[in-house]
């Protein structure tokens, strides 16, 4: 018969199980002593019979609260002694099922030949006082069947911890299982979301092709059209002025299909999924790790295009110069500018030097870019620690914030 007992409270679901099992061992032990102290009643009580008793008390109590391998090889140590002490001295015999409870935890089938060595000893000697008449009758069949149901106790709680571990186990597999499923959905839909947006914005950058290669041209024909009009109609007054009405016209459609053109064309340059096309085409089996971290919306297709440029040629010299094992890449949008840092962590004074030499016209494009948008450029190995910084400020034109 076992007792479930609930953890106090905070604690976690491991040391709950381990409180659930050692409250469930203590209150088999407290059944099997009663039935002890039962099969005890009629014998003479003396310093034998006490000592006995205490001793077999305190051997189970700390079987429950030692801790480690060696603490209980020597409790079953004891409790093999405390048989054995038995067998010589009758009066350890009517609490020797407590011995045997601890014994028959801790058993193996492999190591299972000291315990059945121990028992078959403890059997010749209950037959040995039963002829000797040292013990009553009464009192060694009661031990000898109480040994046997503390035995069998023993063991069905020790498969029962057996089997609540393995359920743990399998409900940590589970969970971890369920996380990583679940982590695999959000980057599938992560996924999914970049793969829509890039679609979207290749469809507009589609149309604003198709606008300008198309309509824009027609526009431009017909307003040609109408100013060459005008110059054969010049001694007709009225007709020309009929032509020019046409002309502004037109030229205000122009006008218009241009402003919708690079609308268009800004809309379809977004920094995130630039940035992000970029890494992902950078990133390959046995290169460098690499993070990438935008915190920047809104950017002008300007300023997306020159970040994307520089991050190209910065990851470019890190592949081909650079022995880095990781890379980390961060774009952000402050109040005033927008920031570019790309950092790696290879070491030594001879790359960097290589870089400097090697890499003169690739700098020197990424510094003339972010100088044309009036920004600041530096490159050159990190203060302080290794490997190798690429640092691009813009700062925002005015209406940035409003669009």
């Amino acid at each position: 018969m076992t007792n479930v007992t609930v953890a106090p409270d905070g604690a976690s679901p491991t040391r709950a199980i381990a409180y659930n099992t050692r409250m469930n061992r203590l209150f088999d032990k407290s059944i099997v002593l009663a039935c002890c102290i039962a099969a005890a009643l009629g014998l003479a009580v003396d310093a034998r019979l006490v000592a006995a008793f205490c001793l077999g008390v305190v051997i189970a109590a700390l079987a429950e609260v030692v801790q480690g391998n060696r603490a209980r090889r020597a409790n079953e140590a004891v409790s093999y002694a405390y048989i054995i002490a038995a067998v010589f001295v009758p009066s350890f015999v009517p609490f020797a099922p407590l011995a045997f409870y601890d014994i028959a935890q801790h058993v193996r089938r492999e190591h299972a030949w000291p315990a059945l060595g121990v028992a078959t000893t403890f059997v010749f000697a209950l037959v040995a006082d039963y002829r000797a008449g040292t013990l009553p009758a009464r009192a060694l069949l009661l031990t000898a069947i109480l040994s046997v149901a503390a035995t069998l106790l023993s063991l069905r709680t020790a498969q029962l911890e057996r089997e609540q571990e393995r359920m743990r186990r399998t409900r940590d597999e589970l969970q971890e299982r369920a996380l990583a499923l679940e982590a695999r959905n959000r980057d599938l839909a992560d996924r999914q979301d970049y793969e829509v947006e890039l679609a979207t914005l290749a469809e507009r950058a589609r149309i604003a092709r198709e606008i300008h290669d198309n309509v824009g041209h027609q526009l431009t024909r017909a307003s040609l059209q109408a100013e060459a009009l005008c110059v054969v109609h010049a001694n007709e007054p009225g007709v020309a002025a009929d032509f020019a009405d046409v002309k502004r016209t037109v030229d205000e459609a122009l006008q218009l299909v241009r402003a919708s053109v690079h609308a268009l064309n800004d809309n379809a340059v977004d920094l995130s999924v630039q940035l992000e096309r970029i890494v992902e085409g950078a990133r390959s089996d046995g290169g460098p790790q690499i993070e990438l971290e935008v915190l920047a919306e809104h950017a002008p297709a300007n300023v997306a295009n020159c970040f994307a440029a520089i991050l190209r040629e910065a990851l470019s010299n890190t592949m081909r110069h650079a022995r880095a094992q990781n890379v980390t890449v961060r774009c952000m949008e402050h109040p005033s500018f927008y920031q570019l840092v790309v950092s790696d962590d290879g070491t030594g004074a001879t790359k960097t030097n290589s870089r400097g030499i090697a890499e003169g016209m690739g700098l020197g494009s990424m510094r003339e870019r972010v100088e044309a948008l009036g920004g600041t450029f530096t490159a050159g190995p990190r203060a302080g620690a290794g490997g190798w910084r690429v640092f691009a400020t813009v700062p925002k034109q005015q209406g940035d914030d409003a669009r």
